[in-house]
């Protein structure tokens, strides 16, 4: 017994000692430096230079072939379906009883032409950097503005280009004499950017192939907003580049485990009212801590498998529509609000049409990019556990920025701890209402939380 209790007394101080090192000890990172690379087919030697970009910027229009559009609805003509078990609603996966119906709806009422036709309607253009093909949209104001401010806005996974959609004419229309010239790429390997032909494309090298997008669009410092993987990527523009980012902007804050936040997390947990400014609202936010671990649990299972074996889920999305329908809708269900789960239909279309979801989809399916956008996973997902430097937060953005903070997002953090984050966090918004998709959810409120936050940048 004796044995035991000195056992159990010496791993509580092993683990306090290992808490207090994380916390107070351990130095802040550098800023890591980046190394160029090369991610066009043609394969280099080592030490081989890395070839010069052609800096040409081409336009670019939507035009599917007709022969992919017939071999894709002879593909669903040929679905199968799930019979799902009675009573699991969306528990088990995308419903089958649904999924019939979507796919029904898919076949005889959705019109891609005229679906490609609203893509069309915003100027799309495509330049070669590193190698690659980058697509982006490109929208300026839409009336004569005092000032116009170039902001540079990123989706995520399993979305696309399509979620800024309704918010972009909310951005370039005049408020205050402020408007917004707005650029809006494909993360490379999503819709119509090229996918990257060698090994090592994560966020960083993002990071970098959008600040040269804007360089080449005559941007030297611009503004930048995401959500998911956007928030990501912008926050990594604003620690590896910071020279270039005038404000950043994001719906998904991230989390820390070093410092005050760290602290106040873990007292929060049991004494909110010490640490929190709203005691029961930022509870919420972050516990109970086990319903959200067992929630997380559920619902990253995606995760796991794109970050380690990407093509082999890939070559099954990338040979059949109906089980990527299935595979990317059902995180429009849940992560969209996570009451969803218990409906027959996910709600998907208590905040899409299907209309909007299919087109989502389309994008993912005429691309050919399914692949590749799981692989974003592969090169990822390991720096998050790996590379401390960027990825798990503990170099703080220094630029003025800005966080909304949504109801249904998969994480969230109260401002008292969020704002440790942040070395000039200047904005912090509780939304009312909205989900992970919150550019596509709610635009509006998205877009004049952006505006809100640029004019207290630009007032600064």
């Amino acid at each position: 017994m004796g044995i035991f209790i000195k056992f159990f007394a010496l791993t509580i101080l092993v683990a306090f000692g290992a808490v207090v090192y994380q916390i107070f000890l351990t130095p802040d990172p550098e800023v890591p430096v980046i190394p160029e690379k090369w991610f066009g087919r043609q394969q280099l030697k080592a030490g081989e230079p890395i070839p010069k970009d052609p800096l040409t910027i081409n336009r670019f229009t939507i035009n599917v072939s007709d022969e992919v559009l017939t071999d894709l609805k002879h593909r669903l003509d040929l679905a199968r379906f799930v019979e799902p078990l009675p009573g699991t609603q969306f528990n088990y996966g995308f419903n089958g009883n649904y999924l019939k119906q979507v796919v029904d709806y898919w076949k005889t009422k959705y019109d891609w032409r005229q679906q490609e036709k609203e893509l069309n309607k915003f100027n799309h253009f495509k330049t070669q950097i590193n190698g690659i093909d980058i697509h982006f949209i490109h929208v300026k104001p839409s009336k004569p503005a005092k000032t116009v401010v170039p902001i540079l806005i990123s989706h995520g996974w399993p979305g696309s280009v399509l979620e800024y959609y309704k918010a972009i004419p909310l951005l370039t229309e005049p408020t205050n004499g402020v408007a917004f010239e707005v650029i809006c790429p494909s993360i490379p390997g999503y819709g119509w950017s090229e996918a990257p032909h060698q090994t090592g494309f994560n966020v960083p090298q993002t990071a970098r192939i959008y600040v040269k997008l804007m360089e080449r669009l005559n941007h030297k410092t611009f503004f930048v907003h995401g959500g998911d993987y956007g928030s990501l990527i912008g926050r990594t523009m604003a620690i590896l580049y910071p020279e270039h980012i005038r404000g950043l902007h994001t719906t998904m804050a991230g989390s820390t485990n070093k410092g005050l936040s760290l602290i106040k997390s873990i007292i929060g947990a049991y004494f909110p009212q010490l640490v929190f400014d709203n005691p029961e609202a930022d509870y919420k936010k972050m516990f109970p801590f086990w319903e959200n671990i067992r929630f997380m649990v559920r619902e990253s299972g995606y995760m796991h498998i794109q970050s380690t074996r990407p093509d082999t889920v890939g070559a099954a999305m990338l040979d059949s529509p109906v089980g990527l329908a299935a595979y990317i809708l059902e995180k429009f269900s849940v992560w969209t609000n996570p009451a969803f789960l218990d409906k027959p239909d996910g709600g998907l279309t208590e905040k899409f049409t299907l209309d909007e979801l299919l087109t989502n989809i389309m994008i993912y399916w005429t691309s050919n990019n399914v692949a590749s956008s799981m692989r974003y996973y592969k090169e990822n997902v390991p720096l998050l556990f790996i590379d401390f430097n960027i990825h798990e937060f503990r170099i703080k953005a220094s630029v003025p920025s800005a966080v909304a903070d949504f109801p249904h997002e998969l994480m969230r953090f109260p401002y008292s701890v969020t704002k440790h984050q942040y070395e000039n966090l200047i904005q912090y918004t509780s939304m009312p209402r909205g989900g992970h998709f919150a550019a596509f959810e709610e635009p509006k409120l998205v877009a004049d939380d952006i505006k809100t936050f640029v004019s207290k940048v630009l007032k600064k």
